[in-house]
């Protein structure tokens, strides 16, 4: 970012110094409406670029600056001196906070008093020298002298120092697990001695016992202290939520209250970081999908304000969170419908499945019951998003819903991911932890319960035919040959939503508490593991990634096949794409963001430079900014559109333009999907294109 951060100031740079000298020409000629157009695309330009690197103090100052012009453009504000002072103080605003944040250090001026003084047009408030607000140059001083009079009770320690701490304290667990292991060994010994020997070796042997035991309290102790250190409560993360769900609700003309309970809970903090981006993916969709309009509630006999719920409650050693509205419901037949129609599933599929399997159609990538690609809805991530954060931090999910009255998804996640309880089991000649929270029960397999069906070997578990699987088979390790007179296989259940698998294992070695240690940014995309951990014995054994297990049950490639993009078969060549923007941060940001995932990226900077690269070469995906000198982006797609050889061809607009009526012409004009500036992230922007061409053609 700091990089996208120094190509915005040089950018800005000339901007400002553009709206500088034009504003003082445009004084002197008011009726020059080419060189109003101009400061006003300069103003816009600004305001998406600032949006793009999360700017927002300076984004706020240009788009007031772009509304005074636009009205000086249609003629509802004057042409004046008092104008143009108004836009020079916004652009000597820009100016300061620019100069700020490339010599690191606080602006100077009480930023939201001069944004407020601006929006009022009040020259007298607008003012750009230090003031006792909270973004004034004395505040800072004021906090730290507060902080030297106040009694020291707290300090500041960096995450990185804490998350070393509790590494340590792993380390330390571990530690006393391999001491605690060698006891019963001088048993052995003080039995090979003479009695006076043995005896010494028993008290001494009684003591160590009684150290040790000192020792596991004590670790304990410290261990709990250390995670206390890293948990906060899901509050932390919760207080934009219902901003969020008033501002889209009020976009949608829908009337939505948010209620949270439970929002005390603690939670370590790696924990949060994954959850929150769930949250608000199911928050879009409750309010999207699932709250009616007024009218709609209205004539189902509902109230007209419809309810979103987030509970957080403790269910024993995890956190259980549900996210209830008292919406539409989820309708299993629409849900089929649209699942088959964009080929999530095929035509026998979409016979066999039960109503409570078909709402976790919803959870498939590519899944969405909305028609048109927006920032809100239509992408098919929102539950598929949901899913994989839920992979990142081992937890798990339950759908339910009734038609007409609500829908429940509740989320299932530990409490913290440095210690797990997993099931130890032996399987091709290795040892592997199972985190527990995956596993249903684990039983012995008699061979006469397996039967077989097509080229599946299945059995039935609780009364329903559960496909059985070898361990060893799935990692691409080597069958261990049972022993004659063996009392029965060793098997586990395991289950991920609503699937359920069975898996066949040499042994069950029983449960243990385990330490997770990273395996390091080598193993990242490695199929099936997690992490790894020491045992009590002292030896290694590897965690396995449980929802790996799945996809490889459901998968025909073959087992030991990375995830990773470079496993991609080298005859695919990567997609080609046409990135459209006047703004060089706007386009370097994106031709950044594409040319690290593999993509082949040209850049234009008019809608008629896009035009002329488009007719001297074939894309695959072409990305276009709106408003911009010349033709701008509405022009451009329908111009694309007429072409034969981009009829079809994705096109995303990406523009700091957020009314729905922009958005309804953007697809009428033939675009496939809408990204605003000011709720841009790159990740955005990949799963869009990874829907729309995928992430190799």
């Amino acid at each position: 970012m700091s990089k996208y951060l120094k190509i915005f100031c040089r950018e800005a740079g000339e901007h400002l110094a553009s709206l500088q000298s034009g504003l003082l020409v445009l004084e002197k000629h008011p009726a020059r409406d080419g060189l109003l157009h101009e400061l006003l695309r300069n103003a816009h330009t600004l305001k998406g670029s600032a949006r793009m690197v999360g700017l927002a103090d300076i984004s706020a100052i240009t788009h007031l600056m772009e509304e005074q012009l636009k009205g000086m453009e249609l003629g509802s504000s004057p042409v004046d001196a008092r104008g143009i002072d108004l836009l020079l103080k916004g652009a000597d605003a820009v100016a300061l906070l620019t100069s700020a944040l490339v010599r690191g250090e606080a602006p100077g001026f009480d930023i939201g008093r001069f944004v407020d003084a601006l929006q009022r047009g009040d020259l007298g408030q607008a003012t750009l020298q230090g003031a006792a607000g909270a973004t004034g140059p004395a505040a800072p001083a004021s906090r730290a002298q507060q902080a030297l009079e106040a009694p020291a009770d707290t300090v500041r320690a960096s995450v990185k120092t804490l998350d070393s701490l509790v590494n340590l304290v792993g380390e330390m667990i571990i530690s006393r697990r391999r001491m605690e292991a060698r006891l019963p060994r001088l048993r052995e010994i003080a039995g090979t001695l003479d009695p006076a020997g043995a005896a010494a070796l028993i008290d001494f042997q009684r003591e160590l016992e009684e150290d040790v035991l000192q020792q596991e309290h004590l670790v304990a102790e410290l261990h709990e202290k250390a995670m206390g250190l890293r948990m906060l409560p899901l509050r932390s993360i919760s207080e934009g939520f219902e901003r969020l769900v008033r501002d889209l609700a009020h976009k949608l003309g829908k009337h939505v209250r948010l209620e949270l309970v439970g929002t005390s809970i603690e939670m370590d903090r790696v924990l949060l970081e994954g959850l929150k981006p769930m949250l608000l993916h199911l928050l879009t969709n409750a309010v999207c999908h699932g709250i009616e309009s007024p009218e709609e509630r209205g004539a189902a006999g509902k109230d007209p304000e419809g309810v979103v719920r987030i509970t957080a409650s403790h269910q024993g050693e995890s956190v259980r969170i549900a996210i209830r509205d008292d919406g539409r419901g989820m309708d299993p037949a629409r849900i089929r419908a649209k699942a088959l129609a964009r080929g999530v599933i095929d035509a026998r599929e979409a016979r066999e499945l039960k109503d409570e399997e078909a709402l976790y159609l919803t959870l498939r990538p590519g899944f969405s019951t909305t028609d048109i690609v927006t920032e809100i809805s239509g992408r098919g991530f929102g539950m598929d998003v949901v899913q994989k954060n839920l992979e990142r931090v081992k937890g798990n999910l339950t759908l339910k819903s009734g038609l007409g009255s609500f829908s429940e998804i509740v989320l299932q996640l530990p409490l913290t991911l440095s210690v797990l309880g997993a099931l130890v089991v032996q399987s091709g000649g290795e040892t592997f932890a199972i985190p527990l929270d995956y596993v249903q029960e684990i039983f012995k397999l008699r061979p006469e319960e397996i039967a077989r069906t097509g080229v599946r070997e299945t059995m039935v578990v609780r009364g329903a035919s559960t496909a059985l699987f070898s361990l060893a088979t799935l990692l691409g390790l080597p069958e261990q040959t049972a022993p004659d007179g063996a009392p029965g296989l060793s098997a586990l259940v395991l289950k991920l939503c609503d699937q359920r698998i069975v898996c066949r294992v040499d042994a069950l070695l029983g449960n243990s508490e385990v330490v997770v240690k990273g395996l390091g940014r080598q193993f990242r995309n490695v199929r099936f593991l997690l992490g790894a951990t020491i045992l009590e014995d002292g030896y290694p054994a590897l965690i396995l990634n449980v929802p790996d297990l799945f996809a490889a049950c459901d998968s025909p490639a073959p087992p030991r096949e990375s995830r990773s993009p470079a496993a991609s078969p080298a005859a695919l060549r990567p997609g080609r794409v046409l990135v459209v923007d006047d703004s060089i941060t706007t386009r370097t940001m994106e031709q950044s963001i594409l040319d690290t995932r593999g993509y082949q990226v040209q850049v234009a900077v008019s809608g008629e430079d896009a035009l002329e690269r488009a007719l001297s070469g074939q894309f695959d995906l072409i990305i276009s900014d709106l408003e911009m000198p010349g033709m701008n982006g509405f022009q451009l797609t329908r111009e694309l559109r007429a072409l034969e050889a981009y009829r079809d061809t994705p096109i995303i607009i990406v523009s700091s333009l957020a009314r729905e009526e922009d958005k309804r012409r953007a697809q009428e004009a033939g675009a496939q999907a809408y990204i605003v500036k000011g709720s841009f992230d790159q990740e955005e922007l990949l799963e869009t294109v990874q829907q729309l061409i995928g992430g190799r053609r």
